[in-house]
């Protein structure tokens, strides 16, 4: 087969995640370019995620390059894509899932103390993060985790909350940090938060048989699940929202959070709609 072309954003963790679906592919025997991307939100790294609009906002503009022929596969963090995807195309295939939890970075040495600043820009980590750290203010920023460590050395906040991930896939020097691993039922992830999705073309019959070759089952049952809760929760970025599952043999537990609402529910993972619809009643009956 030709050269696969893939597209990606041009950020360091969206290349080290792409090379990562690089390397499955052509230990396949298929030879890979990568072409970058730019994307709304990367051509704006100033504004606030809620202002500019969060639903496609990293992952639009790749998927044109689909749709357009310029690009046979896209590779996204799983967490940035929107409930629906641009016609024409799927997810197929993702990568063995990272860890999916969030983390609390400070400066070593350097406790958060009475009144902290707390940088995220995400609902869903400032909602969780004030049950956790209630004298807390909270305060917008963007970037990529390189530009965001930077200005927390800079002392522009007193801590930063990043995914675990992110950190564990650029190999970041963490020499002049400490870090805390936030445990699940402090904070839950965003749905589908440490999956890499490979997206192609829906008809692409010569790329499918080649990503079902790469493709996790566990993480692409957990992508599946989590996907479809998000589909049931209906919220957009400006809510706060988590959601998160597990696999134990035949069995999936999916948490999901709306606001303040919490609910876990369990069955068998081929009954994984199910099992979310009983989350989300829960929910329901909480608001």
């Amino acid at each position: 087969m030709k050269e696969i072309v893939i597209a990606t954003r041009g950020s360091r963790l969206a290349l080290a995640q792409t090379e990562l679906v690089r390397q499955s592919l052509e230990k396949t025997g298929v030879s890979c370019k990568i072409v970058t991307v730019k994307t709304k939100g990367d051509k704006d790294r100033t504004s606030a995620l809620s202002i500019i609009g969060g639903n496609g906002l990293f992952v639009r503009e790749v998927e044109t390059a689909l749709l357009d022929g310029k690009a046979d596969l896209a590779v996204h963090s799983a967490k940035d894509l929107p409930v629906a995807l641009a016609d024409g195309l799927t997810v197929p295939c993702v990568m063995k899932a990272a860890d999916s939890r969030d983390c609390l970075v400070t400066v070593k040495g350097k406790p958060l103390g009475e009144n902290p600043v707390i940088g995220t820009g995400s609902a869903r980590r400032k909602a969780q993060a004030r049950q956790l750290f209630p004298s807390a203010s909270f305060k917008e920023i963007r970037g990529n985790v390189d530009t965001r460590l930077k200005k927390l050395l800079d002392g522009e906040y007193d801590g930063i909350i990043l995914a675990k991930a992110g950190l564990d896939r650029l190999k970041s020097d963490l020499s002049s940090f400490d870090v805390r691993v936030f445990f699940l039922e402090e904070m839950l992830p965003a749905a589908c938060q440490g999956i890499i999705a490979v997206e192609c073309r829906n008809d692409d019959e010569k790329v499918l048989p080649l990503l079902a070759k790469i493709n996790d089952e566990e993480s692409f049952r957990r992508f599946s699940a989590e996907r479809y809760m998000l589909t049931l929760l209906d919220a957009d970025c400006k809510e706060a929202v988590g959601v998160h599952s597990e696999i134990d043999g035949d069995t999936i537990t999916v948490t999901a959070l709306y606001e303040e609402k919490k609910a876990t529910a369990s069955g068998r993972v081929n009954d994984y709609q199910a099992v979310c619809r009983n989350a989300s009643e829960e929910i329901n009956e909480q608001k």
